[in-house]
């Protein structure tokens, strides 16, 4: 291991998935201080724009996760058994937690914001190490009206944070006066900003802000609304230049945007009313070259006649080198091949029926270590409950470093788990986190 050259290895660990990454943190030192290096988990991440790690809900109990690697779908089968791996959900105060899906998401990271519901605390939670943060309560101006219109969660590169975002729509008594009040909340600084307001209207919105190249996305009727992360200011994206239209005079054809294999993915559903259930999925465009209107190239369009072999189509993955496209087509998956023009259903067995899913890359950010927030862990919670019933103290972030030299010391003579945090990752002055032990 030592004879690889250490900028060799750091190429060949980038492209690794994080659930392996985190076993080979055991190999060595040298490998456990590249993985946990925060300059290799930026890049790791932007290595997994591209993923094709699909995130499954169990719309049936809405307990269950799984998580499955669409990269080992046999393109040739058409029915196949894949084995798909439990995603344990997380807790707070002893209740299951497990976000709705699709829900906002940025590099491996979930906002679940419980359906939009505004007096619930919001969550950002990391799947893979089953960290999660929960998000202060958040206050709108005065106004006689508010209502939440938007919201998402993408990174600011330049800052090295993720933001969590917010649009509450603000009316007066008299709903003469409407500001849409953007608000940012910074996991880095732990608090809420409220920033301009936003210059666009979002009637009956309330989808996920779409994440990719450091600003979140809206799809309004004629427009792309975007959200600069860095700048924090507002501009727009053209849409394809030619949509489809309707076939009938009480149809209506509503765009549906989404982030998939690293580019801008449109989507265009046929319905009668609106929001989008019922729907049938017509088109499917990408967008190129990102920001170039001539850059949007019609991937699919469906007949009439196709689909009525299929129930409601959802594309859930681009793979460009493949030239395929996959769509969820209730319980089973549709690969179509763009070049041949050519579909093909594929059965999986294992999964559970009815399901909804999302792409999800699997993230090493520690919200514990990259962020000046308190973070709790289901184990750590457990450990907090068991030492109120025995009447002790409970050891509080700030005392932490109190207990770093006790710590480093027994941790001479107790064997720890194989993944815990050796000390070598530790400066003096660092605080010492008593979850880091067991959150994996």
């Amino acid at each position: 291991m030592s004879d690889i050259p250490s900028d060799l290895l750091k190429e060949i660990l980038r492209r690794v998935t994080g659930e392996p990454l985190l076993r080979f943190r055991t190999v060595s030192k040298e490998w456990r201080r590249i993985i946990d290096d925060p300059s290799f988990v930026r890049i790791h991440a932007h290595t997994q724009i591209s993923s094709n790690t699909l995130l499954i809900r169990n719309s049936t109990t809405n307990t269950l996760l799984y998580s499955l690697n669409l990269d080992s779908l046999n393109h040739n089968e058409s029915k196949q058994t894949i084995e798909v791996t439990a995603v344990k959900p997380f807790s707070r105060s002893g209740v299951t937690d497990v976000p709705n899906l699709p829900a906002p998401s940025c590099h491996g990271l979930i906002l679940n914001s419980h359906h939009y519901e505004i007096d619930k605390a919001w969550v950002v939670w990391n799947p893979l190490t089953r960290e999660f943060h929960v998000l202060p309560q958040f206050k709108t101006k005065p106004y006689a009206e508010s209502s939440l219109a938007c919201l998402g969660i993408g990174y600011d590169s330049a800052s090295h944070d993720f933001k969590v975002v917010r649009i509450d729509q603000l009316r007066t008594t008299d709903s003469t006066t409407t500001v849409h009040q953007t608000s940012i909340y910074s996991l880095k600084m732990n608090c809420w900003r409220i920033v301009k307001d936003c210059p666009y209207d979002f009637p009956g919105h309330r989808r996920p802000g779409v994440f990719l190249n450091g600003a979140l996305h809206w799809v309004l009727e004629n427009k792309i609304v975007v959200l600069v992360l860095g700048t924090e200011e507002y501009r727009e994206l053209p849409m394809p230049a030619n949509p489809p239209l309707p076939t009938k005079p009480e149809e209506s054809v509503v765009p549906s945007l989404k982030a998939l294999g690293g580019f801008l993915f449109m989507s265009y559903y046929c319905c009668e009313r609106y929001p989008l259930e019922g729907g049938q999925l017509v088109e499917g465009w990408v967008m190129n070259d990102y920001g170039v209107e001539k850059s949007w190239t019609k991937l699919f369009s469906f007949t009439e006649d196709f689909l009525l072999d299929v129930d409601v189509l959802t594309p859930i993955a681009y793979i460009k080198s493949k030239g395929l496209v996959i769509l969820q087509n209730f319980d089973d998956f549709l690969l179509f091949d763009i070049q041949s023009n050519s579909a093909k259903m594929v059965t999986v067995s294992g999964l559970p029926s009815n399901f909804y899913c999302q792409i999800m890359p699997q993230s090493l950010f520690r919200l514990g270590r990259s962020f000046a927030v308190d973070v709790k862990s289901k184990a750590a919670m457990k450990r907090e409950r068991k030492r109120k019933r025995m009447g002790k103290p409970t050891i509080k972030p700030q005392a932490r470093v109190e207990h770093s030299v006790i710590i480093k010391k027994v941790r001479l003579f107790v064997d720890l788990n194989a993944l815990a945090w050796s000390d070598d990752d530790y400066d003096d002055d660092d605080d010492v986190d008593e979850d880091e032990d067991d959150y994996y």
